[in-house]
């Protein structure tokens, strides 16, 4: 390539002599080949002792890395005892014909140097040194008139924007500006020629096919024999790659990847800065807290792919139904969070639930399969609700809990009781957890009986809790709070273990052993490592087959597409264990649903059998269900039958067998004992009249 119109020996050399920055050539032999005066004074060595010593040798004696090493970054340099922040990167030195013709290394000093006397030793300045420096830099090179009249253009400026020499020498260098940044121009020429030197100016620029070039700008004066400034040597480098990598982790830390939506930690730092403008300005804002309902089940029967999709659709129209100046965070799973600034009146927040909850009305369309959906939403406001970040998004949480209790799909404002129930419910699960170890637990067992003949055929186990401060505690405060600490799996281990116990005791006991049922929940059965995967070959180490044993789920369970709970009660059924539906009628469940999970029983809700004999409809569906279960080769249980009216309707109707207090309230294991021993003496003894 002939050497470009402008480049000359001694501008070469007036560009890298007069560069603040210290530059110095390492040849292939890891020696160096060239040190300019800046090097000089950050080095406290003079050129005449650097040429040809070892590069790695001189750094290290002031404690930098080998310029052989890929860039090094950010060092410290240490020079007379004193330390000094660097920035040092290394470019090769290209030259036609040559794969190796040493290394550029440039060392920027982020904070200025002692002062070093002046060697008075020669300093050779050879042309082909400086002209090699500025061929060979990967670094774009350029320099310019104070008008701005490009004069100089080195190989990388031409790698860099696509330009050669030829096109650009004697063309103003706002050829590469895009037209929004022109202005910097005047800018940057004004500085120069007041001698200022620009470092490290981070900007864009335009390459010859229109794409942008990110880079960083230093611009240095150049001056003539007497010092006047008469132009400006230019060094830009491509920082397209490290601000990528910047961003990518600024995105990574800052926003979910799923939705685009700011993440928790983004969210919180948004919340923080609104907590402290309302501080100052004595303002209010509100934020929201909502969490899909049965978004579990929708990821675990279609799969996660039309949960993601889902996840995004919802994001869509909760961010239509907010206003603008509003946030949208997603802040993990299904949960999203709204901070709703500058609030002047306080029913904005249950207006923008009730758009949210209206949003998500109309059927969301995944994997082929209309998807509904609904959100619980909690609600608190600052100053009234708390008055930190993690103040609020613990009370916005625990109103959200509140609607998820409340029968969901709805929106609850947070109030200081819910705060007092959250700490009590903690203590609790404290409680729980301690309960299990030390035996506070026990079961109570309800007598299942034949319709016909009022005989025993069943218990069905109860677990109870007798809290050494408060008593007994009833199940429908501590199940609740087992599944939500996770505690449920254990407490639902110990419940199989102790009634698989009891009923091996009482088939060693009896001739006509009962079955024992026992409740499954749906956290159970539905978790990631199967709990009741030993349950078959621990029946099987105590010598109690597993048919002894009855399961019984909500109805919720049959009506869950799971797919892993529909699996595993198939598994258990095919173990040898009986199943039963409990409470069955009190939703929308149909019979048909039970084409997905074979089961033996159905237990028909007391809500259904109260008042049977005063209210025709409730007969009739009571009559459906078990016509159509016989249908189904299942078996039929009345529950909560309290009078003999009652029983005679459930015996007429074909009701295989009852349950409730008209027989006995749950009894303890020794009054349960007690009544199948008092079962087989009546069926031992003669009957009147045979």
């Amino acid at each position: 390539m002939d050497m470009p119109r402008g480049f000359g020996s001694c501008l070469f050399e007036s560009i890298v002599m007069s560069h603040d920055d210290a530059l110095f050539s390492v040849d292939p032999q890891g020696r160096i080949s060239s040190w300019n005066p800046a090097a000089e004074r950050l080095f406290g060595c003079a050129q005449a002792q650097a040429l040809g010593q070892p590069a790695q040798a001189l750094l290290a004696r002031h404690g930098l890395s080998d310029p052989a090493l890929p860039c090094p970054g950010s060092q410290t340099l240490v020079r007379d005892g004193a330390t000094l922040s660097v920035r040092v990167t290394r470019s090769p030195i290209r030259e036609p014909g040559r794969a190796d013709a040493g290394t550029l290394v440039t060392v920027h000093a982020l904070q200025q140097p002692a002062s070093a006397a002046e060697d008075a030793a020669p300093r050779p300045h050879p042309a082909n040194v400086y002209e090699s420096l500025v061929e060979g830099s990967d670094d774009a090179i350029v320099t310019k008139t104070l008008s701005g009249i490009v004069t100089s253009w080195n190989p990388g400026a031409q790698r860099m924007f696509g330009y050669s020499a030829a096109e650009m020498i004697g063309e103003p260098i706002t050829k590469l500006f895009p037209v929004d940044r022109v202005h910097e121009e005047e800018m940057l020429l004004q500085r120069i020629a007041c001698g200022e030197r620009v470092e490290h100016f981070e900007t864009v620029r335009v390459r010859k096919d229109g794409r942008l070039v990110e880079v960083s700008v230093t611009i240095s004066p150049l001056r003539d024999a007497a010092g006047r400034v008469v132009g400006a040597s230019k060094i830009a480098r491509d920082i397209g790659e490290r601000l990528h990598a910047a961003r990518t982790i600024w995105r990574q830390a800052n926003q979910d990847e799923l939705t685009q939506l700011p993440n928790r930690h983004a969210f919180h730092q948004q919340l923080c800065s609104e907590v402290e403008r309302a501080a100052q300005g004595g303002g209010q804002f509100a934020l929201l807290y909502a969490d899909l309902d049965h978004f579990k089940a929708i990821n675990d029967s279609l799969g996660h792919a039309a949960g993601d999709a889902l996840l995004v659709g919802v994001a869509q129209r909760m961010r239509w139904a907010l206003r603008s100046s509003d946030v949208l965070a997603r802040l993990a799973g299904d949960e999203f969070a709204m901070l709703l600034p500058a609030l002047d009146d306080l029913r904005v927040p249950q207006m923008v639930a009730m758009k949210l909850q209206a949003a998500l009305l109309l059927p969301f369309s995944q994997a082929e399969h209309p998807i509904h959906v609904s959100a619980s939403i909690g609600v608190c406001v600052y100053p009234r609700d708390g008055r930190s970040a993690d103040e609020l998004l613990r009370h916005a949480d625990l109103a959200m809990y509140e609607a998820k209790h409340a029968g969901r799909n709805r929106t609850v404002s947070f109030e200081p009781a819910m705060d007092r129930r959250a700490r009590g419910r903690l203590l609790l699960a404290g409680d729980l957890r301690r309960a299990l170890r030390q035996q506070e637990l026990y079961l109570l067992y309800q007598p299942m009986l034949r319709a016909a003949d009022r005989t025993l055929a069943k218990y069905e186990a109860l677990v109870r809790w007798r809290h050494p401060a408060f008593g007994v505690v009833q199940p429908a405060r501590f199940i609740a709070l087992a599944e939500e600490s996770g505690l449920i799996l254990e407490l639902g281990d110990w419940v199989f273990r102790t009634a698989a116990e009891q009923a091996l005791r009482w088939r060693d006991a009896s001739s006509q052993p009962p079955r024992v049922s026992f409740n499954v929940s749906p956290l159970q059965l539905g978790a990631d490592s199967d709990p009741t995967r030993d349950w078959a070959e621990h029946l099987r180490r105590i010598g109690l087959s597993p048919d002894r044993l009855v399961i019984e789920v909500t109805e919720t369970v049959i009506l869950d597409d799971s797919p892993r709970i529909a699996q595993r009660l198939g598994e258990l059924r095919q173990q040898g264990f009986r199943i039963a539906v409990d409470d069955f009628g009190t939703g929308i469940s149909n019979l048909a649903s039970l084409s997905r999970i074979e089961v033996d029983y159905l237990k028909i809700d007391q809500s259904l059998i109260r008042r049977l004999p005063s209210e025709p409809r409730r007969l009739a569906i009571c009559e459906a269900i078990v016509a159509m279960a016989h249908r189904l080769g299942l078996e039929v249980i009345a529950e909560g039958v309290e009078t003999e009216e009652e029983l005679a309707r459930v015996r007429d109707i074909g009701c295989d067998f009852a349950q409730g207090y008209l027989f006995a309230q749950p009894l303890e294991q020794a009054a349960a004992t007690d009544w199948l021993y008092a079962e087989g003496l009546r069926q031992r003894s003669p009957q009147p009249g045979a």
